[in-house]
C-alpha cells in the first residue's frame, strides 16, 4: 500500500464519515502534492474492495464509511453530519415482507441533530 493508499484510508477511519473532498483536504496536510484524482480513485477502488463503504446520498456528495460492518445512518439535514445507528432485526423483517430474498439493507434516515436543533 502506497504513502498516499494508508493516508486516504487513516483518514476515513478518523474523520467516521467524510466526503471526498474532505479526505483530500485532511491528506494534503500531510502529502502537499496529492491529487484530487488520486483522492477519488483511491476511495472508489477501496469500497470496490469492500475495505470502506460509498454511502450514496443522490442530492449531495457520496461520504465513505471506515465501518463495513451492516449499520444504517441518520443524516442531519441542517448540518450533514453522520451518524451511525443500527436497527436489529431489519433484515429479518425486509424479508418477512418480500417476496424474494433480501440479501442486503441499508438505511439513510434525515433527522436534526441535538446540536442543531439547539439541545
Amino acid at each position: 500500500m502506497t504513502t498516499a493508499q494508508k493516508a486516504i484510508l487513516q483518514t476515513v477511519c478518523d474523520l467516521g464519515h467524510p466526503t471526498a473532498d474532505c479526505v483530500y483536504v485532511e491528506v494534503r496536510k500531510t502529502i502537499p502534492n496529492v491529487a484530487l484524482g488520486t483522492i477519488y480513485r483511491n476511495l472508489s477502488q477501496f469500497a470496490e474492495r469492500n475495505v470502506i463503504r460509498r454511502v450514496q446520498r443522490g442530492d449531495a456528495p457520496d461520504y465513505f464509511d471506515g465501518n463495513v460492518k451492516p449499520h444504517d445512518h441518520v443524516v442531519c439535514q441542517k448540518c450533514g453530519m453522520v451518524s451511525d445507528v443500527s436497527v436489529p432485526g431489519l433484515l429479518d423483517f425486509v424479508n418477512a415482507h418480500s417476496p424474494t430474498e433480501v440479501l442486503t439493507v441499508e438505511i439513510s434516515a434525515s433527522h436534526i441533530c441535538n446540536e442543531c436543533a439547539g439541545n
